[in-house]
């Protein structure tokens, strides 16, 4: 026989009280998540309301118009994951037939392109049944994808700062002036802002943390940069600096391994430190296929040779 409690109400939350849960933590609005459920907005509310009242545990906190979940709440929703999952199968099933197993990526462009790309190709030559779903966009984006329960796996080179997922220290590097190898400051082996002066420069946009730091350690010394073009992508950066319009302080992963010829890498100081972690989901979100990949990854990575 079940337990119940409540006046003969099960304890066990219901199915559709999961669904509005995860509805509202991907939205972060009621009436977002009733729209996507069709349903009214106060039923949304009200199957909240009950699933909180039946744990006894608040799930969302207020922020402004917006619901933010609680660790209860992205616990409570990876747990149920795998339920959804099944029902997704069974839906299906057995008309569909198996195509491997799915793994959804989320990393920056710079990271994706340069790096992720040619990893991805060697890890379904060697998974040949894996799915691979590439995501690329903004950090934040990435954080939050993961975080939701949408991506699986993410690969950035900041601090994920959300309750709603876990990093996984991958690599750490140091800020290095990309130059032309022609460059006078190439000769030297180290370079501060006293030696860039008011040379030519070219710099992430400001919405990067990495770009405030820089512009401390220039105050700090009595230097205003001269930067002369901003970027959204260290790509672009590169084949600009290939351009001679200028030259970058930037985190030489994962850029070094495709910079090519013409081009040199010197360290910068005071030293500016970059992080670059795997993000999984806080809890639950640790799939198979999702550390098989992160293995591979680090593996591949202790054979390639950067130019930094």
């Amino acid at each position: 026989m079940e337990n119940e409690e409540d006046g003969g109400r099960s304890s066990r939350p219901s199915v559709r009280e999961l669904e509005v849960l995860h509805a509202v933590i991907t939205t972060r609005k009621t009436t977002a998540a009733a729209q996507r459920l069709g349903v009214s907005q106060p039923a949304v509310s009200r199957a909240i309301g009950a699933l909180e009242a039946r744990l006894g545990r608040d799930l969302f906190v207020r922020d402004g118009g917006r619901l933010v979940p609680t660790a209860d709440a992205f616990a409570l929703d990876a747990e149920a994951a795998p339920i959804f999952a099944a029902l997704a199968r069974l839906s299906n099933w057995p008309n569909t037939p198996s195509v491997g197993t799915l793994l959804r990526i989320f990393s920056t462009p710079t990271i994706a392109h340069t790096f992720l790309a040619p990893m991805v190709t060697r890890f379904l030559q060697v998974e040949p049944d894996t799915r691979i779903q590439m995501e690329i966009g903004r950090s934040d984006d990435a954080v939050g994808s993961v975080a939701d329960g949408t991506t699986d796996l993410g690969v950035l080179d900041v601090k994920a700062a959300h309750l709603g997922v876990r990093a996984e220290p991958f690599r750490q590097s140091v800020a290095h002036v990309l130059m032309p190898s022609d460059h006078p400051l190439a000769e030297k082996e180290t370079i501060r802002p006293t030696d860039i002066g008011d040379s030519p420069m070219i710099a992430v946009t400001r919405r990067f943390s990495a770009r405030a730091r820089l512009e401390r350690a220039f105050a700090e010394e009595g230097i205003e940069p001269r930067t002369v073009l901003e970027s959204g992508t260290v790509q672009f950066l590169l084949e600009m600096v290939r351009a001679g319009v200028g030259i970058a302080v930037i985190n030489p992963f994962p850029i070094a391994y495709v910079a090519g010829s013409g081009l040199v890498f010197r360290p910068f100081e005071p030293m500016i430190e970059y992080e670059t972690s795997f993000v999984f989901p806080a809890v639950g979100g640790n799939l198979p296929v999702a550390r098989r990949f992160v293995d591979f990854v680090r593996a591949e990575q202790m054979n390639l040779v950067p130019a930094a």
